[in-house]
C-alpha cells in the first residue's frame, strides 16, 4: 500500500494543483506508483512541483541506461567482476609509485587531509588510485540522473528469478529512488538545472574521481576558494577524507604499517578461502546473503583481527572484500616505496 504522504500529494494546495499535474507525469513511467512515492519525498523536502514536472517530463528522463541496468542485475558478472577487482589490484600494487608522485605533487593537500581527518595519505590515495587512476580515467561516459531513474522505471524481478536477484532488485529500487532523490536536492542547492545538466558519472552512477554517489555528494570539500569540483584531485582527497571520516565512521586511531607486516600472507590466504560464499570480515553480502566470515574462521592469523577493522572501514566506501584488500595492499606497498632512500 502507497504511503499516506504518497496519496496527499497531488492535494497539497489548489494552488500546487493548478500550476502541475504530476499524476500524468507518474503515469508517463511503466512504474507510476514509484514516481508517485519519488515525487512526494522530494515535495516534502522542499523542491517545488513545477521543478519535478520540468525534469520528470524532460529528454533527458525519457532516456534509458540500458547497459547501466544490465550491469547492475546480471548476477552472472558477479565471478568476472571479482577477477577484474584482483587483477586491478596487482596492476595498482605494481603502479603503487604513481601514489608516491601524487604526494609530492599534491603535497599541502595530503598534508591538510592527514591533518585535518586522521587517515593516511596512502590510504586516501589508494582509494582514488583504484576509484579513477588518481583522476586519469576518462571512461565514466553515464549520466548520474538517467542510470538512477533507468533503475527506478525498468527495474522488475518475477516470482520465479533466481533467489539472489529476488533480493537484489528491491535493494536497487530503493537506491535508486534514494540516489534520485539526493540528486535532485543537490543540483537545487547548486543552482543547476539538471535537466540540461549532463552528471558524468559511471554506470554505478557515481561521480568525479573519488566515484561519490549522489547521496555522499554533501560530503565534497573544496581545496580552495569556491565549490568543491571532484574532477579536481585536492578535493577529491579532501572530500574522500571527509567522507571516511564524517559518514563511515573511520577508526580513531591511525593505521600502523607495521601489523601490515604479513599482509601478504594474510590475501594468499584470503584467496585460497573464498570460494564465492565468503567475506573478509562481513556477515553477509550486500543482498543480504549470509557468508562465511574469513577474520572468524582464520583467527589464527597474527594481525587479522587489526587488518579486519581497516578491512570492515574501507568497504563502507565500497563493500567489497577485494576492493578493500586492494587499498590496503597499494598503500602499503607505497608506504615503503617512501621508506626507501632516494638515490642521488
Amino acid at each position: 500500500m502507497l504511503r499516506i504522504v504518497t496519496l496527499l500529494l497531488f492535494g497539497l494546495t489548489p494552488a500546487l494543483a493548478a500550476a502541475t499535474d504530476l499524476e500524468a507525469t507518474a503515469r508517463q513511467f511503466d512504474h507510476p506508483d514509484r514516481y508517485r512515492v519519488l515525487f512526494s519525498r522530494l515535495i516534502d523536502r522542499g523542491v517545488h512541483p513545477e521543478r519535478i514536472q520540468a525534469l520528470f517530463t524532460s529528454e533527458k528522463a525519457a532516456r534509458r541506461d540500458e547497459k547501466a541496468v544490465r550491469l547492475r542485475t546480471d548476477t552472472s558478472e558477479i565471478p568476472k567482476h571479482k577477477e577484474r577487482e584482483r587483477e586491478a589490484n596487482k596492476r595498482y600494487v605494481y603502479e603503487a609509485n604513481l601514489l608516491v608522485d601524487s604526494f609530492r605533487e599534491h603535497g599541502p593537500a595530503y598534508e591538510r587531509m592527514e591533518k585535518e581527518y586522521g587517515i593516511r595519505k596512502e590510504i586516501i590515495g589508494a582509494i582514488l588510485l583504484k576509484e579513477s587512476a588518481l583522476g586519469r580515467y576518462d571512461g565514466f561516459d553515464h549520466d548520474a540522473f538517467t542510470v538512477f531513474n533507468s533503475l527506478l522505471d525498468g527495474l522488475t524481478v518475477g516470482p520465479n528469478a533466481p533467489r539472489r536477484l529476488q533480493r537484489r532488485i528491491p535493494r536497487l529500487l530503493d537506491m535508486a529512488e534514494e540516489q534520485l532523490v539526493s540528486l535532485v536536492l543537490y543540483a537545487q542547492r547548486q543552482g543547476f538545472d539538471l535537466a540540461d545538466t549532463p552528471v558524468r558519472a559511471s554506470y554505478a552512477g557515481a561521480v568525479g574521481i573519488p566515484q561519490f554517489l549522489p547521496s555522499n555528494l554533501d560530503h565534497a570539500v573544496s581545496a580552495g576558494e569556491g565549490p568543491p569540483d571532484l574532477s579536481r584531485l585536492p578535493d577529491a582527497i579532501l572530500s574522500a577524507a571527509n567522507l571516511l571520516r564524517n559518514k563511515f565512521d573511520w577508526p580513531d586511531r591511525m593505521l600502523d604499517f607495521q601489523r601490515l607486516e604479513n599482509l601478504g600472507e594474510i590475501v594468499e590466504a584470503w584467496l585460497e578461502f573464498d570460494e564465492g560464499n565468503a567475506s573478509f570480515a562481513a556477515a553477509t553480502n550486500a543482498d543480504g546473503q549470509r557468508l562465511r566470515r574469513f577474520d572468524k574462521v582464520r583467527s589464527d592469523i597474527p594481525n587479522i583481527s587489526y587488518v579486519a577493522t581497516y578491512v570492515r572501514a574501507i568497504m563502507r566506501y565500497n563493500y567489497s572484500s577485494d576492493y578493500a584488500l586492494g587499498v590496503l595492499q597499494i598503500a602499503e606497498r607505497a608506504h615503503r616505496l617512501q621508506e626507501k632512500p632516494q638515490e642521488g
